[in-house]
């Protein structure tokens, strides 16, 4: 296993797992108060990609977000482009989007030498970096085979309280879509909030079953149920839509490790699901071929 720090303007951390066949690759976005790295440890996603075989790529947004939380949030804080969220990278224009597709296209293959299968590339993320997979799950549904928002829904419209750069949500192929959410979340609640336009967690999650042509009177199948997890979904692998309600949750990432994973507060975690072994579930079937 080697760790990469890049020296981009957005930097990136990138998990190479020691390999004679060609990997398959995750993007993992970070949320707008923790650095790549911090969130990298919250996720322990380099633990799984080591025992299942994947790479797994860690940017790191604009410096100095502007964030919306009870408390303040400890700086340094970092934001990525995701259409109605978040200050300062959406206010700036920042094209994360277009730094995505230059990461998988150009700079891993080439820059770094990095084999990997572009049929199976996915994308994760938390809150800022939930709205994020979202966005790129939207624009480059022609390179990302499936997608697993963590706190973070569908940000495509204006926000009345910041300079938003919305985007219209348009796919070439079905993207498959795990969301998994606290119900208890506060920072992005689950029932959304009018004044920074989160919308309603269902209402982003249906929207991805119509635009993946699920149709809407399909009944949603429980998948998994442990505690205060419950898991639903509509559709079939290809085009397979799952929303995870975490009963009690806040705005955190079930399963993370140790003090990341608290009991109580407003990053309520917890332990009766591990987001990453459910992440890698879910993806580990997806390609862009069916």
């Amino acid at each position: 296993m080697s760790l990469y720090l890049t020296p981009l303007v957005l930097s990136l951390i990138i998990l190479v797992v020691s390999s004679s066949e060609v990997l398959d690759l995750t993007m993992s976005f970070s949320n707008t108060t923790r650095h790549a790295l911090v969130y990298m440890l919250m996720t322990d996603m380099n633990s799984v990609a080591e025992s299942e075989g994947f790479l797994v790529v860690y940017p790191r947004g604009l410096e100095g977000a502007q964030v919306w939380t009870p408390l303040p949030a400890p700086g340094p804080t970092y934001s990525l482009n995701a259409g109605g969220c978040c200050p300062a990278a959406c206010s700036k224009g920042a094209d994360d989007v277009g730094f995505t597709k230059f990461l998988l296209k150009d700079y891993l293959p080439t820059e770094l030498d990095l084999a990997f299968d572009e049929s199976r590339i996915y994308a994760t993320g938390m809150s800022n970096g939930g709205f994020m997979t979202n966005r790129v799950g939207c624009e480059l549904s022609s390179i990302f085979a499936a997608i697993a928002p963590v706190s973070g829904p569908l940000m495509n419209t204006a926000s009345i309280a910041w300079k938003s750069d919305p985007f219209d949500c348009e796919i070439s192929r079905p993207v498959p879509v795990l969301h998994i959410h606290g119900l208890a979340d506060i920072i992005v609640p689950f029932n959304g909030d009018r004044l920074l336009s989160f919308p309603k967690i269902e209402d982003s999650v249906e929207g991805w079953a119509s635009r993946n042509g699920v149709p809407s009177d399909e009944k949603w199948v429980t998948s998994y149920e442990n505690g205060d997890v419950s898991c639903s979904g509509v559709g079939s692998n290809l085009n397979n839509v799952t929303l995870c309600r975490v009963k009690g949750g806040g705005h955190s990432w079930p399963g993370a490790p140790g003090k990341l994973c608290p009991e109580g507060g407003l990053f309520a975690c917890t332990k009766d699901m591990v987001a990453t072994d459910a992440i890698w579930e879910f993806f580990k079937d997806k390609t862009l071929f069916g």
